[in-house]
């Protein structure tokens, strides 16, 4: 089976949202740099944590281990979530921008749970 060729009349070549995974990429990696200062926060968010009877939970194991990797988990689902949503879009015929919002909010929802457990 071969494919038709750009320009024969009658078939129209549908390109990749060339855009879309441009901007996807570059809120990742405004993402990345997010979760640097994020984790550079959290490190220091434990120096309260000393030898008590009632840690708070920024001093337990799961405390720390889960808001070190929340916003990690939290970008790498927004980043699945958004590139999935809008290919699918896209391969329907509709427009895949407006699927771009919820991994926003999926990513900053991880945020807030991870500053939730730091100043907890």
């Amino acid at each position: 089976m071969s494919l038709p060729m750009q320009g024969s009349p009658g078939t129209a070549r549908r390109t990749w949202p060339t855009g879309y995974l441009v901007t996807l990429a570059v809120l990742v990696a405004g993402g990345l740099m997010i979760d640097m200062f994020a984790f550079y926060l959290s490190v220091f968010a434990t120096d309260s944590c000393g030898s008590s009877d009632d840690p708070a939970p920024v001093c337990t194991t799961f405390g720390m281990l889960s808001m070190w990797a929340l916003p990690w988990i939290g970008l790498g689902v927004a980043a699945a979530v958004s590139a999935g949503l809008g290919l699918l879009a896209w391969r329907r015929g509709r427009t895949p921008w407006v699927h771009l919002p919820i991994g926003v909010v999926l990513y900053v929802a991880s945020l807030v749970g991870a500053w939730t457990i730091m100043v907890s």
